[in-house]
């Protein structure tokens, strides 16, 4: 497969209700030839029937239900011979053109493989150099948050030849994402000691649609609490290992 330039993977379950808005954000706002897909962890609501019908462009794939952690490891894999590539949740709408471009830029002046989405818990700068450059050079604001969020991820190619996949002893919801961004810091791939950086002018133009309902929202709490009970133990003992590459396996 020869290696192409953008990618966005939109990672869905169950959400037909606003998959439509999703996809459509994506393609009226990326730059023209980017490949969008549509990444499914089974869902059991007529998604597969709906986005292959309305979006007939758009690369539908769809998996078992396996868990957030597998279903974005899906998406690396779909994208991993893209140059720059972004993970989407299925409830964040982007709303305003270039802010693919805002990333892309960024990542190959800044050296920063890994963006992701900053909305709350910032923390204010400590390497005024660093942000004083991007505002020079492009006009851009770098923003900053304690803690990794997964709705929305941008990385490059590197990434993904580094860390590879999602670590698949994670089940159903809850701490393979952040598992799998820790692997991206220790990797030297974030050239900033605040590891989780959003660029503002970027986290702007995108809204948040039915993010507290459908999908996983629909789940019985009780098995959603053994899964995050269960994914913490996991979290805490690969923790403990090291572990920087997992297989891209598309299961």
């Amino acid at each position: 497969m020869t290696t192409t330039t953008r990618a966005v993977a939109i990672s869905t379950y169950n959400r037909v209700d606003h998959i439509d808005e999703v996809i459509t954000g994506v393609l009226s706002t990326v730059p023209n030839g980017t490949d969008v897909f549509v990444v499914d962890d089974g869902s059991t609501d007529c998604t597969p029937q709906y986005v292959t019908r309305e979006f007939p462009g758009v690369h539908y794939y769809r998996g078992p239900n396996m868990g957030v952690g597998t279903n974005k490891t899906r998406c690396l894999y779909l994208m991993k011979n893209h140059h720059f590539s972004v993970i989407l949740e299925d409830d964040l709408v982007p709303t305003e053109p270039f802010w693919f471009e805002t990333y892309e830029a960024a990542s190959s002046l800044m050296e920063v493989h890994h963006w992701c989405r900053v909305v709350d818990k910032e923390i204010p700068e400590t390497v005024p150099s660093f942000s004083e450059y991007m505002k020079k050079t492009m006009d851009a604001t770098p923003i900053y948050a304690s803690s990794p969020r997964g709705d929305l991820t941008f990385i490059t190619r590197k990434t993904i030849s580094t860390v590879g996949g999602f670590n698949p002893a994670f089940q159903g919801v809850g701490y393979a994402h952040g598992n799998w961004s820790n692997r991206v810091v220790r990797a030297g791939l974030i050239s900033h000691p605040l590891k989780w950086i959003d660029i503002a002018e970027c986290r702007d133009k995108f809204k948040q649609v039915g993010d507290t309902e459908g999908g996983r929202w629909n789940e019985d709490p009780e098995k959603i609490k053994k899964q995050l009970v269960y994914n913490r133990k996991v979290s805490k003992k690969l923790g403990d290992t090291g572990q920087l590459y997992c297989p891209l396996v598309l299961r």
